[in-house]
C-alpha cells in the first residue's frame, strides 16, 4: 500500500495535462479580473454599459420579489408558464450575490464539461479551447444567465444517450423546462426522431425536413399569427436586417421550411457578413454588437473544422441532436446567436471527438 502511494506521488504529470491546468488557472484570473473590473460594475449599476444581456432585468425582477414589492409586471412575468424567467431569477433570487452567481456558473460549467467527457471520447483541451473562444462562454460565466445552464442540460441529455441513465434524462429535461423549453422540446423531439415510432428514422436529413414542415404548419395553427405578426412590426421598427423580417414574414405565414436554414445562418455567421453593422458599434451596448461578432466568428471557426474534417454531417448522433436544436432554436424571430449556445457546444463536441465511430447507433 505504502509503495503504491509512493509511486502515485513520484509519476510525473503529463505534459498536457500540467499545460491544460496552467491554461485554465489563467483564464479564470483574467476573467475574475475582467468581472471586478467590467462585468459586475454594469450589472450593479456603476456604469451603464450593456455587456451581459439580460442579466440585470433578471436582477431586478429578482429583487422585485425580494422585497415584496408586488410588482404586477413583474408577478404577470413570471406567472406566465412555460417561462423563461424561472432559472435566472430563481438563482439569482436565491444567491443574491453576483459572484457567487459566478462560483455557480463555474461549478456548473467544470460540471458540464465532465459529463461531455463521460459522454464522448474527446479531446477534453481541445473541447475547452473551443468553448472558451467563444466570447459567449465568458460573458455566461460572469453574470446571470441561461446559457450555462443550457449547457449542463445538453450535458446531461449528452450523458444519457451514451449512458442510459434515466437520472440523467429526468434531470436533463427538468432543468431545460424550467430555464429555455426550447431546448426541451429538442430534447423530446430528439427522442421521438431516434423511437420507432420516426416511420423516417432511417433516413436523418429526411426526419429534420419533416420537423421543419410540421413546424411550418403548427406555428399558424396554434393561433400564434397575430403574435408572430407583431413581432415582425416591431422588428421592422427597431430597424433591424430587412432579411429578417422577409425570413419572418415566411415563418409567420406557413413557411418556416422555407426560412429555417436562412435563419440559423443568420444567427451564426450574419454579423461577419453585414459589414454596415460594424460602423454603429459602441461600447454602450456591447452585448448586441461586440458580442455577437465574436460569438459567430467562433462558430465560423468551428463550423470550417468541421467541414475541413468532413465531420459537419448527420450520421454523427451529436451533428444530428446539433441540427435539430437549431431548428427549434431558429424559431425566435429575433437574431440572437446566444440562443444557439447549446448547438454551439455540440459543435464544439463533434470537433474534439477523438474517433469516428459512432459510440451510438441510434435506437431507444
Amino acid at each position: 500500500m505504502t509503495a503504491d502511494l509512493g509511486n502515485i506521488l513520484v509519476r510525473p504529470l503529463k505534459t498536457r495535462t500540467v499545460m491544460l491546468v496552467v491554461a485554465m488557472t489563467i483564464y479564470v484570473a483574467l476573467s475574475l479580473f475582467l468581472f471586478f473590473t467590467w462585468v459586475n460594475p454594469s450589472l450593479i449599476g456603476q456604469t451603464q454599459q450593456h455587456i451581459a444581456a439580460d442579466s440585470v432585468l433578471y436582477m431586478a425582477y429578482a429583487d422585485s420579489l425580494r422585497e415584496g414589492l408586488d410588482n404586477p409586471f413583474v408577478l404577470a412575468a413570471m406567472y406566465s408558464f412555460p417561462n423563461t424567467l424561472w432559472m435566472p431569477v430563481l438563482l439569482f433570487l436565491a444567491l443574491q450575490s453576483t459572484l457567487l452567481i459566478v462560483a455557480l456558473n463555474y461549478t456548473l460549467f467544470i460540471w458540464s464539461v465532465w459529463l461531455f467527457s463521460r459522454s464522448v471520447d474527446i479531446r477534453v483541451g481541445i473541447f475547452l479551447a473551443l468553448l472558451l473562444v467563444n466570447i459567449t462562454t465568458t460573458i455566461s460565466l460572469l453574470s446571470v444567465n441561461k446559457e450555462i445552464v443550457d449547457l449542463l442540460a445538453t450535458a446531461l441529455f449528452c450523458y444519457w444517450l451514451s449512458k442510459g441513465r434515466k437520472w440523467a434524462l429526468a434531470l436533463a429535461l427538468l432543468i431545460a423546462l424550467v430555464n429555455r423549453y426550447e431546448v426541451c422540446i429538442a430534447m423530446l423531439l430528439f427522442i421521438v426522431l431516434r423511437s420507432r415510432w420516426n416511420p423516417l428514422r432511417k433516413s436523418r436529413y429526411g426526419s429534420l425536413a419533416a420537423v421543419s414542415v410540421a413546424f411550418s404548419i403548427a406555428l399558424p395553427s396554434l393561433s400564434v399569427t397575430d403574435r408572430l405578426d407583431e413581432a415582425v412590426s416591431a422588428t421592422s421598427a427597431t430597424g433591424s436586417s430587412g432579411l429578417i423580417l422577409v425570413l419572418d414574414n415566411l415563418q409567420a405565414h406557413y413557411l418556416f421550411f422555407l426560412a429555417v436554414i436562412p435563419k440559423i445562418a443568420h444567427n451564426l455567421f450574419s454579423q461577419i457578413l453585414i459589414l454596415n453593422n460594424w460602423t454603429s458599434y459602441g461600447s454602450d451596448n456591447p452585448a448586441n454588437t461586440y458580442v455577437m461578432l465574436l460569438n459567430n466568428l467562433a462558430s465560423s471557426f468551428v463550423v470550417m473544422f468541421l467541414i475541413k474534417k468532413g465531420r459537419l454531417r448527420l450520421k454523427s448522433e451529436w451533428m444530428y441532436y446539433a441540427g435539430l436544436s437549431a431548428i427549434v432554436m431558429s424559431l425566435a424571430l429575433v437574431v440572437q446567436p446566444r440562443y444557439f449556445y447549446s448547438c454551439y457546444a455540440l459543435l464544439c463536441l463533434e470537433a474534439a471527438r477523438v474517433c469516428d465511430v459512432n459510440p451510438l447507433n441510434g435506437t431507444m
